[in-house]
């Protein structure tokens, strides 16, 4: 890989890194770019030649954690993909593996944010549905009720192993809640 975007990934390495140990003790709102600039020892040139905002920093982060996750899960374009034990072990492991910034994003008031994303990466999946199509709707409840989950369970302290709760997901999801 060419030497310059290396040096520039490791910059916005070290961006991305410093807007989370800076929301270790600050709002979002009350980071400013100049505290990012310090924290991560870049350029404010470098910053800007990265970034337009710190919300694409935070934009920039979930779309690698996607890519992480893409990487490591084959998928079909199916729904049974979501059904798959070993697939939502391998997911989980992951976000338990990132939950301090996960958290951090959620507390920060970002769940609207990661629920937006956990949508796109499940079309990303599964395909788009078209705009009349009711199994649009089928994805977008799965996809909720997956992303609730899992941050309900990292709140909780992931007491439950990725591969305890991978079995109950795919247990909540086989039932019929009508009589719920």
């Amino acid at each position: 890989m060419d030497k310059r975007i290396e040096a520039n990934q490791k910059v916005k390495k070290q961006i991305e890194d410093a807007l989370f140990t800076l929301l270790n003790s600050n709002s979002f709102s009350d980071i400013t770019v100049t505290d990012i600039v310090r924290t991560a020892g870049v350029a404010r040139a470098s910053y800007y030649r990265n970034f337009d905002s710190k919300k694409e920093i935070i934009e920039s982060y979930m779309e690698n954690q996607r890519h992480d996750v893409a990487s490591l899960i084959t998928f079909s374009e199916s729904l049974s993909d979501i059904f798959n034990e070993k697939k939502l072990v391998t997911a989980l492991q992951h976000y338990l593996h990132q939950k301090d910034r996960l958290l951090l994003l959620y507390d920060n008031g970002f769940g609207t944010f990661l629920q937006d994303d956990m949508n796109r990466f499940a079309e990303s999946i599964l395909g788009d549905f078209p705009q009349r199509s009711m199994k649009r709707y089928t994805l977008y409840f799965l996809s909720g009720a997956l992303l609730n989950t899992i941050i309900q369970w990292l709140k909780g302290g992931a007491q439950e192993s990725p591969e305890i709760m991978a079995k109950t997901l795919i247990d909540m999801l086989s039932q019929d809640f009508r009589a719920f």
